[in-house]
C-alpha cells in the first residue's frame, strides 16, 4: 500500500530530531500555483507522462506534489507522492559521489592519487597511470566510452575490462567530457577501498541512517507497483529493473546508474547536504567535506564541474535564475536534483520521460521552465555568469 503524505513527512521529522525537514506543504497549492501549472502543462505537452516534485526552503519541505499518470494508456494509474523512479545518472551523485566523499573523509581515498593505486588492472594503456580520482569525479580523465559496452559483455567484469584497456581520447585534466566510464570505474574503486559492494556500503552508511527506506539498487518485486515504468523495449516494459543497459549487465549495482528513489527520500538527502552533512541525530559527512565536494574544481580551467556534481552555467537545466553556487545533476530517465546552499533551497524533479521511448527529448525545454517557476517563488540567485568560481 502506498504511503500517505503525512506518513511520508513523518519519516523525516519523527521524534523532533534537529535539522529534519518540517512539513510546510499546507499552502503549497496556492503558493506554487504557477509552478504546478507549468508542470501540468508539460505533462499535457507530452514531455513526460507524470512527475513528482519536492521543494525545500530553509529547512522546511514546502512542496511535495504528484502530477499526471505513470504512462499514457487511458487506464494508467495516477502518479503518487511516493512514486519510485529510476534515478539513472543521479545515482552518480547521491550514490557514488557520497561514498567517495565518505572514504575521502576516512583517509582511505586520496583524491589526487592515481586510480591504479586502487585498481592496478587499469594501468596498462598509455596515460592511464596519470589519471587520478579527481579526474574521474570531474569527468576530465580523457577516458572515452568504448562503444556500446553492454553488447560486448555479459557480466560486470567484462564491462570493467573494456574500460581498463581503452585508449585515452585526451590527456588527463585537459578536457571535460561527460562520460559514464568515469563513474563505472569510480564505483569499482569504492568497492575495492570499502571492501563492500556499493549498494551494501550506501545502505549501511547513508540510506539506512537517513531513513531513506525507498532508496536502493535492485528494488524487490514487492515494490514494483510503486515504480514508474521506463522504456518499452520490444514487447517488454522496463519497470523495477535498471534502464541503463551497461548497469543492467553489471547486475544493477554500478557507479554510474542503478539507484531507485523517491522525491521525499531525495529531499532528506538534499537537506542533509544543506545542513552541512547532518540530518537529525545522524552525521553522514563533515561540513568541510560537503563544502569541498560542492566547490567548482576548475579542472580543466573553465569547467563548471564540482566533485561529482555539476554547477549552473549559462544554458544549464535549472534556467537563468539558478544560483551560481548551487550543485546540480540530471538523470537520463528524466530525473534531476538542484541544491542551493546559499538560499537553503532544493528542488527535486522526478519524471519517467523515457516512457515509452527515449527519443522524447522535450524534457530539455521543460526543466528550465519548471525550475524558473519554482525559483520565482522560493528565491533565486543572480543570473549565472560564465566561468563562475
Amino acid at each position: 500500500m502506498r504511503l500517505a503524505l503525512a506518513a511520508l513527512l513523518a519519516l523525516g521529522s519523527a521524534g523532533g530530531a534537529p535539522n529534519t525537514l518540517k512539513d510546510a506543504t499546507t499552502d503549497q497549492d496556492s503558493r506554487f500555483r504557477a509552478a504546478f501549472e507549468t508542470v501540468d502543462k508539460w505533462v499535457r505537452n507530452g514531455a513526460f507522462p507524470g512527475a513528482t516534485l519536492a521543494v525545500g526552503k530553509d529547512g522546511s519541505l514546502v512542496a511535495l506534489k504528484a502530477f499526471g499518470k505513470i504512462g499514457y494508456l487511458p487506464d494508467a494509474p495516477a502518479v503518487t507522492a511516493d512514486e519510485i523512479y529510476d534515478m539513472a545518472s543521479v545515482s552518480k551523485v547521491v550514490g557514488t559521489t557520497t561514498a567517495a566523499a565518505m572514504l575521502y573523509e576516512q583517509k582511505k581515498l586520496d583524491l589526487d592519487a592515481p586510480v591504479i593505486r586502487y585498481v592496478p588492472e587499469f594501468g596498462g594503456p598509455e596515460g592511464h597511470d596519470k589519471i587520478t580520482i579527481r579526474h574521474l569525479l570531474t569527468h576530465s580523465s580523457g577516458i572515452p566510452t568504448p562503444g556500446l559496452m553492454y553488447q560486448k559483455a555479459s557480466v560486470k567484469a567484462s564491462i570493467l575490462k573494456q574500460i581498463y584497456s581503452v585508449s585515452l581520447a585526451s590527456p588527463p585534466g585537459n578536457k571535460f567530457v561527460y562520460r559514464d566510464p568515469n563513474f563505472i570505474l569510480l564505483g569499482d574503486v569504492v568497492e575495492r577501498v570499502s571492501g563492500k559492494r556499493e549498494d551494501e556500503f550506501l545502505r549501511t552508511h547513508v540510506f539506512g541512517p537517513l531513513g531513506m527506506s525507498s532508496t536502493e539498487y535492485n528494488p524487490p518485486a514487492s515494490l514494483f507497483n510503486r515504480i514508474a515504468p521506463t522504456e518499452v523495449m520490444g514487447r517488454r516494459v522496463v519497470r523495477g529493473h535498471v534502464h541503463d543497459e551497461n548497469c543492467y549487465v553489471m547486475g544493477g549495482v554500478c557507479g554510474h546508474a542503478g539507484l531507485f528513489s523517491t522525491a521525499h527520500d531525495l529531499a532528506v538527502f538534499a537537506q542533509m547536504l544543506l545542513n552541512g552533512g547532518a540530518y537529525g541525530h545522524k552525521r553522514i559527512l563533515k561540513t568541510s567535506t560537503v563544502e569541498l565536494f560542492m566547490k567548482r574544481q576548475d579542472l580543466p580551467p573553465g569547467s563548471s564541474r564540482a566533485l561529482g556534481w555539476d554547477t549552473p552555467a549559462p544554458g544549464s537545466f535549472p534556467g537563468d535564475l539558478a544560483a551560481p553556487h548551487a550543485i546540480i545533476h540530471t538523470g537520463f530517465t528524466g530525473t534531476s536534483v538542484y541544491i542551493d546552499p546559499d538560499a537553503q533551497v532544493f528542488i527535486i524533479l522526478l519524471t519517467n520521460r523515457v516512457h515509452p521511448t527515449r527519443d522524447n527529448e522535450k524534457i530539455a525545454q521543460a526543466r528550465p521552465e519548471i525550475h524558473t517557476a519554482i525559483l520565482q517563488v522560493v528565491g533565486q540567485g543572480q543570473p549565472v555568469p560564465p566561468n563562475v568560481k
